[in-house]
């Protein structure tokens, strides 16, 4: 589900931009190949991913299935992304324009931080993604930590913001062994005597 995220979240900025700058591109992609984006493009860039960790203990699901058998599966893994969003224009002349596609992103997420499939204009996904349910919230980074981030992905640091969206359940299509359910107990009791 994590592409499915990313793609409700550009999905919603690509509808809410386009009446305000039509040019603008919004478009999913790595901060790394920023150069070879074109000018006026706003990237969504995944750069990092956690384990919601209050989540974690779920004792795994047990429930019947069509031959009436029990199966059983491990429970999901609950994350949490973080989502660079960048606006990339490359001149200085058009650094104007990066402040303010840059202000119309917080503007978007701000106004609506729940994000479902059913409330998100132009989306298709996969029909797995149907109870797709996440929440945006503002990341701050230090200095120190944004300096860091943008060095590692190799590029020149322009306009951007971060977003914590939780919590991405992911779940594998594999279950484990299935079987019948346990109705009845039968055995024999034998009467033990001590050995004298």
């Amino acid at each position: 589900m994590i592409f499915e995220v990313i793609k409700l979240m550009s999905e919603e900025l690509k509808a809410y931009i386009a009446p305000l700058a039509e040019q603008t591109l919004v478009e999913i992609g790595s901060i790394a190949n920023m150069v070879n984006t074109p000018n006026d493009t706003i990237l969504l860039s995944l750069v990092n991913v956690e384990e919601e960790t209050a989540l974690r203990n779920m004792p795994p699901p047990f429930q019947h299935n069509a031959a009436g058998n029990l199966e059983r599966k491990q429970p999901p893994v609950f994350l949490n992304l973080y989502v660079m969003v960048a606006a990339n224009f490359s001149t200085d002349a058009n650094y104007e324009t990066a402040l303010r596609r840059l202000g119309r992103v917080v503007q978007c997420f701000q106004r609506k931080t729940i994000y479902t499939v059913a409330n998100t204009p132009n989306v298709f996904l996969p029909a797995e993604a149907a109870t797709l349910k996440v929440t945006t919230e503002l990341y701050s980074l230090t200095f120190e930590k944004l300096n860091q981030l943008w060095g590692t992905m190799g590029g020149k640091q322009i306009p951007s913001v971060v977003y914590k969206v939780r919590v991405v359940e992911e779940q594998a299509e594999m279950r484990l062994p299935e079987g019948p359910a346990v109705m009845t107990v039968e055995g024999q009791f034998t009467q033990f005597s001590p050995s004298s």
